[in-house]
């Protein structure tokens, strides 16, 4: 009989290797697969979770910033804000402006840049500058300035309206001798674009401010401002008044003040009270538009100082 050698191919064998090699390859490629889509899936699920945090963020600072729109800055709004989406970054740009007479004036803008892991910059801001320590200018022109009733001042800009051309369209900011009702403000200057609430705390950082100087030395003492009694556009507290209703504006303002939260918010009610909004005490308006339509309001008795805000001549 024939003796077979150990090194002769065994077909049943071979088969067996072949079919266990098969096997083994398709669970490579399935335990491969199941990896990737495995990594894939957690990546998506990190990006998913930090989009939906930068999303959240971005939320919170539009509110934040609406909400000090709706509050403080004398005549600026904001009804707009862009996005520029990347795929792990965001750039939101919110546009400022102004209602001057016919005209809408760029107020500059709010530009945020955002990112999936937590990162937030301002790129750039609407904010104010400062010529020779006097005005404050925004896109070459001036922000408007109300004056505290108790504190003295010398500043006024009336010669300088009468002495404009009558086709320029201007926009002041009118301070009262004394705070006035809602109701008389409505009467006397029914144009009122928007209306100044004074809150207690400018008292109290104008007395900050004087004792602050009084401790300074002699060298220092002249960065403190010499008119205490002025009071920024964004840092007066207000409302906008539509349509030439002010006390319409003030009962729908009112009702917003249901919907939101933050510290503007707190102040606000604490400036208003209880009281109806026709009894609301008011420190100073602001109107705009052609010189022989402001003059006759900014000759009332109860008008103390009369400041420029833009001026469009057209």
């Amino acid at each position: 009989m024939e003796e077979k050698s150990i090194f002769e191919r065994n077909d049943d064998f071979s088969s067996l290797v072949k079919t266990a090699k098969r096997k083994s390859l398709k669970k490579t490629i399935l335990i491969s697969i199941i990896v990737t889509v495995m990594v894939f899936a957690l990546l998506w699920a990190v990006l998913a979770v930090g989009i939906y945090f930068m999303n959240k963020r971005i939320e919170t600072q539009l509110d934040g910033l609406y909400t000090e729109l709706y509050f403080t800055g004398a005549n600026i709004e904001s009804n707009a804000t862009s996005f520029d989406n990347f795929l792990v970054a965001t750039k939101t740009s919110s546009k400022l402006y102004k209602r001057v007479g016919p005209h809408l004036i760029d107020w500059g803008t709010f530009d945020y840049f955002y990112t999936i892991l937590g990162a937030q910059t301002v790129l750039q801001t609407g904010g104010a500058m400062s010529i020779n320590d006097s005005s404050l200018y925004t896109n070459n022109q001036r922000a408007l300035t109300f004056h505290v009733p108790s504190e003295p001042t010398n500043k006024n800009d009336f010669d300088y309206i009468v002495g404009l051309p009558d086709f320029y369209n201007i926009e002041v900011a009118i301070s009262f001798k004394e705070l006035l009702p809602l109701s008389t403000v409505q009467t006397q200057f029914p144009t009122t674009q928007w209306a100044w609430l004074l809150d207690d705390g400018i008292y109290a950082e104008i007395e900050e401010v004087k004792k602050a100087e009084e401790e300074a030395s002699p060298e220092l003492s002249t960065l403190f401002p010499k008119d205490t009694s002025e009071v920024s556009d964004s840092r007066a507290y207000g409302f906008s008044v539509w349509n030439h209703t002010p006390i319409e504006s003030a009962e729908f303002y009112k009702e917003q003040l249901a919907y939101r939260e933050g510290p503007q918010v707190d102040i606000m009610r604490h400036i208003i009270g209880e009281q109806a909004p026709k009894d609301w005490l008011v420190a100073g308006v602001v109107l705009t538009g052609k010189q022989e339509e402001l003059l006759p309001y900014l000759q009332q008795n109860s008008v103390r100082t009369v400041r420029v805000g833009v001026v469009i001549p057209y």
